[in-house]
């Protein structure tokens, strides 16, 4: 096993002798009789870490209990961080607000995370691919959310936990074909490429993907493996009708949802299908808040129901949007806004930020001398362009419409 020399502790057994680009040995096993790494032996190791070859700063260490339950550690660091994230709120809508679900969901996390297995992929993808680490940090980030949505949804579905597992394992897992495919690591070349060439790298991606969760050989019944292989092959173009594979259509909209409202390397979003695109229009193309991906999902699939709505409306419950499900919540939105005599009707938040609009202020109410009889002397802070606070006032006429519209949205 390949290991960071950051990542070494005493007690680990080294695999393979230490060699130098040199030509020297640094270590070999002989000199430390049973091979077990010490206090003194890492210390030498991390000071010619750069020095040692074949590759820098990486040594050999013997697959083990020991070296397996640390490097457990090392990759959990990340899940605790990205799961913080989510709770937190403060940069991604949190749909584990749910001290029950919250503690279900990273039960099952606990699970994946104890499959040296896993343990090992998710450890070789961030620190053993040689490639540049903010595009596979993105990725593996996304990946870990996606895990996390993926196993609150199925939580929330009801389902078994054998299902839950080959979720996780999918979603942990789904992306790494990406970093077998020809654009990456400049995956911002993306947002230039065709609509065929896109189709191309989608199905590349997969099938790399899929190649590589069979070359990891991976601890699991051969059922579950079929499964995993299936969601990972076809997430990006399930079958909304195939009730066999459900996982995958789960995964589907899963991924979909973390990817078109997280950063990722490339401004270009591709889960929705040139055929969506047509319906929802170019907004989908790009990067959007949770509120619009709701709306276009509900747009796609509230009218022809089955799994895939029942989907749709339970990760709008997870999000606590099921209020944007009655359908054209945006255009019946912007009916109100049209209202105003002023055209200075704005909401607050936008239509493309995480949360539901709650607010409707007057743009215009900062202005020298301008005056209208529905004004509130309610003050609501917006921060603009240049992240500056400035205070509106609020319009005493649009915002109960606006209530009236969330009330009447659930659906």
């Amino acid at each position: 096993m390949l290991v960071h020399t950051d990542h070494l502790v005493p007690g680990m057994i080294l695999d393979k002798d230490i060699e130098l680009r040199a030509g020297s040995f640094l270590i070999t096993r002989r000199e430390l009789g049973d091979g077990c790494l010490t206090e003194k032996a890492i210390k030498s190791i991390r000071n010619f870490s750069p020095q040692i070859a074949p590759v820098s700063s990486k040594v050999f260490i013997m697959d083990d209990e020991f070296a397996i339950n640390y490097i457990k550690n090392v990759v959990k660091e990340d899940l605790n961080r990205i799961a913080e994230g989510v709770i937190s709120g403060k940069e991604y809508t949190n749909f584990l607000a749910d001290g029950e679900l919250q503690a279900k969901v990273m039960r099952v996390m606990e699970i994946l995370f104890s499959n040296p297995d896993i343990v090992r992929c998710m450890y070789d993808a961030k620190y053993n691919t040689g490639e540049q680490a903010k595009p596979l940090d993105l990725i593996l980030e996304h990946s870990v959310r996606t895990a996390l949505l993926s196993v609150a949804l199925g939580l929330r579905l009801r389902w078994t936990l054998l299902s839950l597992v080959s979720l996780g394992t999918a979603a942990l897992l789904h992306d790494l074909g990406i970093l077998k495919t020809s654009p990456y690591p400049e995956l911002e070349s993306l947002d230039d490429f065709s609509t065929d060439s896109l189709a191309e790298f989608i199905e590349q991606h997969q099938e790399c993907g899929a190649s590589l969760f069979q070359d990891a050989e991976l601890n699991m019944n051969p059922y579950q493996h079929r499964e995993v292989l299936h969601i990972i092959a076809n997430h990006h173009n399930p079958d909304p009708e195939d009730l066999k594979h459900r996982n995958t259509l789960l995964l589907h909209f899963t991924d979909l949802v973390d990817e078109m409202v997280s950063r990722m390397p490339y401004r270009l979003r591709y889960n929705f299908s040139p055929a969506q695109l047509e319906i929802l229009g170019k907004l989908y193309k790009r990067r959007c808040g949770l509120v619009h991906v709701l709306l276009g999902l509900t747009r796609l699939y509230k009218r022809k129901g089955g799994s895939a709505w029942e989907m749709v409306c339970n990760l709008a419950g997870l999000f606590n949007m099921q209020k944007l499900l009655g359908g054209d919540f945006d255009v019946k939105l912007q009916e109100i806004i049209d209202c105003c005599p002023f055209d200075s009707a704005k909401v607050n938040p936008p239509l493309e930020s995480n949360s539901l609009p709650h607010t409707i202020y007057c743009s215009k109410s900062i202005d020298d001398g301008f005056s209208c009889e529905d004004l509130l002397y309610v003050k609501v802070k917006i921060q603009d362009d240049k992240r500056e606070i400035k205070e509106y006032l609020k319009c005493g006429a649009l915002s109960p419409r606006l209530q009236k519209l969330i009330e009447e949205g659930e659906g």
